[in-house]
């Protein structure tokens, strides 16, 4: 098996028992940028793949995520930070922005709340659109169809919790490709030094295939032709620019966003040092 971001073979790096009926599941290295995948789930049928995804719902429609305490107060600092993001003009009321993978919708709802108290809704036009592929609330009309997932009709795409779950290049291509020439991705997902050689590592959930790395993460931000990166602290999310101008003016206007934020031409790897979380 060879990487799908470098190239090079990957090699075995630990197993772990996931459930007591099921045989170890294998995870694998690159050598080279340091990606670990799970093998075992990279090699399951379609339909095994969606049944791993539906376990997803269990949290989803609810305020409690065991493995992941602080997952509703990270958004709630996303969604104001988006927020802040359109009073400070870097969104502009004509962009068209996708939340990809959004599970049950929470931060775009939590979005448009945030953008309701602003000078009366004046900025509520500048709306997060929802799109899930695997676990979309039943009978909910408020989602884009996949037929509207066109390439190149975003302005923004927003990735929260998503690239974990992303089997191999066809799945980064199929989010990337969204943007258009002037675009911006956002994103947040775990991404550390150095993966833990460690099955007891508390990232290894079932649905978690793709660990990645500040090297391999940083390939990818290099392969897209993104051309700045701003990394804030607190939301835990960074921002790709394929729109230099934009993300001039967002290092301009940084000292009045609430918040810490880190800038680079390169992709900022932020988290060197245990814990990543």
């Amino acid at each position: 098996m060879n990487c799908f971001v470098c190239g090079s073979e990957m090699k075995d790096y630990f197993r772990k028992k996931m459930l007591p009926e099921m045989p170890e599941w294998n995870y694998v290295l690159c050598k080279k940028c340091g990606l670990v995948l799970c093998q075992t789930v990279y090699e399951m049928t379609d339909s095994e793949w969606e049944q791993m995804n539906e376990s997803h719902k269990e949290y989803q429609g609810s305020d409690e995520n065991p493995v992941d305490p602080n997952w509703l107060s990270r958004l709630r600092c996303q969604a104001k930070l988006f927020a802040d993001l359109a009073v400070h003009d870097i969104w502009e009321a004509e962009m068209r922005f996708v939340d990809y993978g959004c599970g049950d919708g929470k931060l775009s709802d939590y979005v448009q709340n945030e953008l309701s108290v602003h000078e009366g809704g004046t900025y509520v036009s500048r709306k997060l659109l929802k799109y899930e592929k695997f676990i979309r609330p039943e009978g909910d009309s408020d989602y884009l169809r996949d037929e509207d997932m066109k390439p190149g009709s975003f302005d923004a795409v927003v990735s929260c919790s998503v690239f974990e779950h992303l089997l191999g290049r066809p799945d980064v291509d199929e989010i990337i490709s969204l943007l258009n020439d002037k675009g911006t991705l956002c994103m947040h997902t775990l991404v550390c030094e150095e993966v833990p050689q460690d099955p007891s590592w508390f990232y290894l959930l079932g649905g978690h295939c793709t660990m990645w790395t500040n090297k391999s993460m940083g390939l990818i931000f290099e392969q897209y032709g993104f051309v700045g990166c701003a990394y804030h602290v607190e939301a835990r999310m960074w921002f790709f620019f394929k729109d230099r101008q934009r993300y001039e003016l967002l290092r301009s206007k940084a000292p009045s966003i609430q918040g810490e934020w880190v800038f680079s031409d390169k992709f900022v790897d932020y988290w060197k040092q245990k814990p990543y979380r």
